[in-house]
């Protein structure tokens, strides 16, 4: 959970930072007020990555259940042996093999992970510790836009332009 903290009393500066949020499974920024606070901050992404993710992570996104056979076992649909996703689910690919994940969540995380600006506006890059990544946050209320650039909430992130 972020905590943004309060205003110190020595006007130390409020600037953006990274939490790790436990409903995307993402490092996500936010304005942290200066002072006070939780563990949940990080000064860049990647340390916030480094920190909470671990390298062979896997999983369906938004924390939605793997298809499962009658055994209750995970299907793997790629990898050395695998086996097609029904209908209505989806192969993501993890680093060592595939999990069928439903469609629908897939697809809707895919495209709000994947913002695009109206009329050729960009998206604000994040250009720390070397990522080329849209940057992302969970709520426009995070105030992690920079200056000259607007805020735009999605279903599941918010994202800047500018």
């Amino acid at each position: 959970m972020k905590d943004y903290g309060y205003r110190c009393k020595n006007d130390t500066e409020s600037k953006v930072t990274f939490y790790f949020d436990n409903e995307t499974e993402q490092c996500l920024p936010f304005l942290y007020e200066g002072c006070g606070g939780n563990e949940n901050r990080f000064i860049s992404i990647e340390e916030c990555r480094l920190s909470c993710i671990p390298q062979d992570f896997g999983w369906c996104a938004m924390k939605a259940k793997a298809y499962e056979d009658n055994e209750s076992n995970t299907v793997i649909c790629s990898g050395p042996v695998s086996i097609p996703c029904p209908e209505k689910y989806i192969c993501r690919h993890l680093a060592f093999f595939g999990i069928c994940c439903p469609r629908k969540t897939e697809e809707l995380f895919e495209q709000n992970f994947n913002p695009s600006c109206a009329k050729g506006k960009l998206v604000k890059i994040d250009g720390r510790d070397n990522f080329s990544v849209a940057l992302l946050g969970k709520s426009c209320g995070d105030k992690f836009c920079p200056e000259n650039s607007n805020c735009f909430q999605q279903e599941i992130f918010a994202y800047c332009c500018q």
